[in-house]
């Protein structure tokens, strides 16, 4: 299993908030520019704890300016291998009001644009719980698409599904994909690889077969980022122009 390395961002002030998104990753295994991953996913979705498992370890937390929607206010970077990933929560706006989310959505496409043109972006994680009504599967993916457009796709950034939420799933967790794939595909809702997990935090008193299915999913999730980039997937910069 591929060994981590974590740092986050200062929330004291933004000038030191800006120098660590662009600070050097020296002290990581990998010398290169981190690549960018983006995790996106609806309120039911518990994203911090989806990062945590990458980790490794309890480190990110739910923003505490839920009211904002942005990009995570503490990216954390993590290496995998020899390369270095740079991780950003991004918030969900489904349960705005209209006008709010049209605003927010406009918001976010910004940063994501400007995000893409500036330093690339290599991957999209898209998280949804496995219990999830179609209604609120296809609502939280047209928010996802309508953010991310056409940068996203064959050909573009490889967007990868995440299921969370089945510890208690019977047997082997990746057989709800098996089960689900076409369905999803029916919806119009298509990745390029997928992985199915807990992201339960680590309980000194979980039976052993939990211990097991969790430790299982950090390193379902972890091989996933990693062998994207074997795969020959590179870091997309935009040539959108961002919006003013």
């Amino acid at each position: 299993m591929a060994t981590s390395t974590i740092q986050s961002s200062s929330r004291t002030s933004p000038s030191q908030l800006t120098r660590h998104i662009f600070s050097s990753v020296s002290t990581l295994k990998s010398l290169s520019k981190p690549f960018n991953v983006l995790i996106f996913g609806g309120t039911v979705v518990d994203k911090s704890s989806v990062i945590n498992l990458i980790l490794g370890q309890d480190a990110a937390q739910t923003s505490p300016n839920q009211g904002i929607p942005t990009f995570t206010h503490t990216p954390y970077e993590v290496s995998l291998g020899t390369h270095c990933f740079k991780l950003w929560e991004v918030s969900s706006i489904e349960s705005m009001g209209f006008f709010q989310t049209l605003f927010w959505k406009w918001r976010l496409k910004k940063s994501y644009k400007r995000l893409c043109k500036d330093d690339g972006v290599y991957l999209l994680l898209y998280c949804m719980r496995g219990s999830m009504a179609e209604r609120a599967l296809i609502r939280d993916y047209k928010s996802f698409t309508d953010i991310v457009g056409s940068t996203a796709g064959p050909g573009h950034i490889p967007v990868a599904a995440v299921v969370t939420s089945l510890e208690d799933y019977p047997r082997d967790m990746n057989n709800w994909w098996r089960y689900n794939r076409d369905n999803l595909e029916r919806l119009g809702m298509r990745f390029s690889a997928h992985a199915c997990i807990t992201s339960l935090p680590v309980d000194p008193n979980a039976s052993d077969a939990m211990r097991a299915r969790r430790q299982r999913s950090e390193d379902v999730i972890r091989s996933l980022i990693h062998e994207s980039y074997q795969a020959g997937s590179t870091p997309v910069s935009s040539n959108i122009t961002p919006a003013s």
